[in-house]
């Protein structure tokens, strides 16, 4: 049997909620002086822009040191209205 110690999903769900949640009203600016140039932008189609981060973790065999690949890949995409403010989030999570 395999127990585990770290914070549930969901727990770990509702603090990455709160976290992008506090972005809401933040200036595109502000965003990027954060987190940095994103990976690519593309049109909300509404004049805004889609602002788009990803992230992945990438691991090697500890016994033979061969690239197993991504373990986990995760993707941001920050909503910018016309006024260059944050209006919407989603995030994708691909195991």
């Amino acid at each position: 049997m395999i127990t585990s110690c770290g914070p549930s999903q969901k727990t770990m769900d509702a603090k990455e909620d709160a976290l992008l949640n506090k972005w809401l009203n933040h200036s595109k600016s502000d965003l990027i002086r954060s987190w940095g140039q994103p990976d690519s932008i593309t049109s909300d189609k509404k004049g805004g822009q889609i602002l788009i981060y990803k992230e992945g973790v990438d691991f090697k065999s500890v016994m033979n040191e061969k690239f197993t690949g991504p373990l986990f890949s995760f993707r941001k995409e920050m909503f910018i209205n016309t006024d260059s403010l944050i209006y919407n989030w989603k995030t994708w999570r691909r195991k």
